[in-house]
């Protein structure tokens, strides 16, 4: 009889996660053009922080690609 903890971990995502990152990097990049049109603080949080999801995105997509070359 084998426990819980015995069991292996082969549970994979599914989910393309690469895609919700970059999405959200666009939409804080528009937001911030937006935002610097209308001369906000905000703006800066917001160009400052799409880079972020731009790299998210990029290292969620190779991880996929990679986990994909393991199956």
């Amino acid at each position: 009889m084998t426990s819980q903890s015995d069991t292996p971990l082969n549970k994979k995502s599914k989910f393309p996660w690469s895609i919700v990152y970059f999405l959200g990097a666009v939409l804080y990049t528009a937001f911030a053009g937006w935002l610097f049109s209308e001369s906000s603080l905000l703006a800066w949080v917001c160009i400052i922080s799409a880079p972020l999801g731009f790299y998210f995105a990029w290292g969620a997509w190779k991880q996929e690609k990679q986990n994909k070359g393991d199956a």
